[in-house]
């Protein structure tokens, strides 16, 4: 028998018959030890037969509810999967300290204030406010620019975090409120932020929860701010292109878009002259650079979301090969330093899946895992190594 070594711990209480008696109300026991200190049982459904998913969901959340009044987590594997015969090792809870708030905080105010200097940047750009303000601007119009950079960028960084931060609790994770983490401004001011789970996820269903509610509901909100940001642009022509490049020289460029934006392009496409293109505001900058946090994030590899939610689906060596890919993809996309980072953040570990990994998650969330890969690839800016 070979079990996860990632929930471990000597167990003294509650004792070996309370478990076996929270077992056997719902199964039928083969065989128990205690092994490296913890209660390990042998056990199947009666007379061998599985029943449908949802009834195996609703006894295992009977026996979880169960077991956390007994202050332990059943760590549930298959041990012979076409016998029908699974392991279950109880394992003490493990309660980690309370977090210190004021960090969280101290975040916050930080990055909102990077925020705010990229797009006061962008806002006082020469390019920027001949454009949009050919007649002359005020104080009030760099103040609104900047502003609703930071309401853009923000809400759709604030959206992904409390996707994954409501989830957890619906889910009963226990989790930290979002680590926001400061940027340079010149690629937004952010680098996204992060929640901390506190304990584990109880079965599949939850780790895809968790891992795709971040992503969805922060992708929702970059095409509303990606709409607004397009309504704000300004096309240009090839002759006020030409011009600016003359006027301005060194100070214009083009940027690598997703797909996203191409489908926007041609939604708009009657209001962009013909050779001409269409200079962004800097909200839909907000929105790219929310494109590259949602798509950084859904690629199916370690604990990223995508991650999560391919570990919710398939073992952790189906996982681990995919997740090789997922990085092979990601430097040929041109995110050298997101690949190095991801390969040394795993070390080449396998995701540790939730306390029960026997339960397979719905044909719906399949549904939504394609989905979440569909965004993936709508989301992704060829970048190469223009921003590093």
């Amino acid at each position: 028998m070979s079990f996860d070594n990632y929930y471990g711990g000597v167990m003294s209480y509650p004792t070996f018959t309370e478990m076996d008696a929270a077992l056997s109300k719902r199964f039928e026991v083969l065989a128990s030890a205690l092994e490296f200190g913890q209660p390990t049982f042998l056990f199947r459904w009666p007379h061998g037969e599985i029943p449908p998913r949802e009834v195996q969901e609703q006894v295992f959340a009977e026996l979880d509810a169960e077991a956390e009044r007994l202050r332990v987590w059943p760590v549930v594997r298959w041990h012979n999967k076409k016998e029908g015969i699974y392991v279950v090792r109880f394992v003490p809870i493990q309660k980690e300290g309370e977090s210190d708030i004021r960090i969280n905080y101290a975040l916050f105010v930080t990055t909102i204030a990077t925020i705010a200097l990229g797009g006061f940047l962008q806002a006082i750009s020469p390019v920027f406010l001949t454009l949009f303000y050919p007649r002359g601007w005020t104080v009030w119009d760099i103040a609104f620019v900047t502003i609703t950079f930071i309401l853009g960028l923000m809400g759709i960084i604030a959206t992904h975090e409390m996707g994954h931060y409501l989830t957890a609790k619906r889910r009963k994770i226990e989790a930290t409120p979002p680590y926001f983490i400061p940027g340079l401004p010149y690629i937004g001011g952010t680098f996204g932020a992060f929640i901390k789970q506190k304990s584990p996820p109880k079965a599949r269903t939850d780790l895809f929860d968790l891992g795709v509610a971040g992503p969805f509901a922060g992708f929702a909100v970059t095409i509303v701010v990606l709409i607004i940001g397009f309504m704000l642009s300004v096309p240009v022509t090839q002759d006020q292109l030409a011009a600016i490049d003359r006027t301005f020289p060194d100070m214009t460029g083009s940027l690598p878009v997703p797909l996203l934006f191409t489908v926007l392009e041609y939604i708009f496409q009657d209001s962009i002259p013909a050779g001409g293109t269409i200079f962004l505001h800097p909200l839909a900058f907000a929105a790219w650079v929310g494109c590259l946090v949602t798509a950084l994030n859904l690629f199916p590899v370690s604990q990223l979301d995508g991650g999560h939610a391919l570990r919710a689906i398939v073992g952790p060596k189906t996982h681990k090969y995919i997740g090789w890919a997922a990085i092979a993809v990601m430097a040929i996309a041109g995110y050298y330093m997101m690949a190095i980072l991801v390969i040394v953040l795993s070390r080449g570990a396998e995701h540790p899946g939730p306390l029960n990994d026997t339960v397979p998650i719905s044909k719906g969330r399949i549904a939504l895992f394609v989905l979440a890969m569909i965004i993936l690839v709508l989301s992704i800016p060829p970048l190469g190594l223009e921003l590093f």
